[in-house]
């Protein structure tokens, strides 16, 4: 084969190529210049990278744009659903803010309300307490008054009594001639008529002892008052045999008997607090006369006399 044909032979094969590698540029497209021959020469073609046109690269450029706009749209369409979903979200939650205020201010109000009629009512109670306080004051000094008074008017009514404590008792006994043999020993004379009324009262302590004291009426205080007189004249004679159960007739162990006041449950309370406190506070003499408890210190001191029990109290 001569070398024209050789030469057209290796064009042909070139050709080839080219072909392959031009179907290779599109998907890889590259500069191609002088590419060897199978014998090493170069070959006369040259490839060169087609250039894009315009109207390529704008569409690229405008694609991208698009595709960030669509981005830019779709985060701002989720920025504007997530800012009204919290707004939507906030306004909800701060109605029920203002709402549960409001229930509050309500029950306050109503507390507040409450609080008021209170204070007024409890203004309005104070002044009664007030009034009811000084009434029952001026209601207690009335009592206290008329607890006096009624004392008074009571002793008044045992201005004829004397009672005679200590007297052993009989089933068979006769009062009156147990209290007419005391007069004779005291050294008055009394009369059956001089005795109103003799009888035994009950006792204020039950479990005392002692026998039940006896009641005397008689007809006058003038009768009673001689007649004790007679008796405390006795006892100071005989101040070694003082009136006892012998002089009544009465055998065995000699028991004193007393002849006192008939004295009202309220005095006769007042005599024996007065005797402890007199003895508590080494008083020397306790007496009572005319239905009235009196206290003396000592025999030069004045006496006092003790109206009720409050007024131990005082003493020192």
């Amino acid at each position: 084969m001569n070398q024209k044909s050789q030469t057209t032979k290796r064009c042909g094969i070139d050709h080839i190529k080219l072909q392959n590698i031009k179907s290779n540029n599109r998907n890889n497209p590259k500069s191609i210049s002088g590419s060897p021959r199978d014998d090493g020469s170069p070959c006369n073609i040259t490839f060169r990278r087609s250039n894009p046109s315009p109207t390529t690269e704008s569409n690229e450029i405008l694609s991208l744009q698009n595709v960030r706009d669509l981005i830019q749209e779709a985060m701002d369409g989720l920025l504007d659903r997530i800012d009204r979903r919290i707004t939507k979200i906030i306004e909800a939650k701060t109605k029920e803010i203002f709402k549960e205020i409001n229930s509050v201010k309500e029950s306050i109000n109503y507390l507040n309300a409450q609080y008021e009629d209170m204070q007024k009512e409890l203004h309005q109670k104070s002044k009664e307490i007030e009034k009811i306080t000084n009434e029952n004051g001026t209601l207690r000094a009335i009592v206290k008054d008329l607890g006096t008074r009624l004392s008074i008017i009571e002793q008044q009514s045992r201005m004829c009594n004397l009672e005679i404590q200590c007297i052993p008792e009989h089933k068979t006994e006769n009062l009156t001639n147990v209290i007419l043999q005391i007069g004779k020993v005291s050294g008055y004379e009394l009369q059956e008529g001089d005795i109103h009324k003799c009888t035994r009262i009950a006792k204020m302590n039950p479990e005392n002892k002692r026998p039940r004291s006896v009641v005397v009426k008689f007809s006058n205080p003038r009768v009673r008052d001689t007649f004790m007189a007679n008796v405390m004249k006795f006892n100071k004679k005989n101040r070694d045999n003082k009136l006892n159960t012998s002089h009544i007739g009465i055998g065995g162990e000699k028991k004193s008997i007393y002849v006192v006041d008939h004295l009202t449950p309220e005095t006769k309370k007042i005599h024996a607090k007065t005797r402890e406190w007199a003895k508590k506070l080494q008083y020397k003499y306790v007496w009572v006369k005319n239905g009235r408890v009196f206290l003396r210190k000592t025999e030069t001191s004045e006496h006092i006399m003790i109206r009720d029990l409050t007024q131990l109290e005082s003493l020192s």
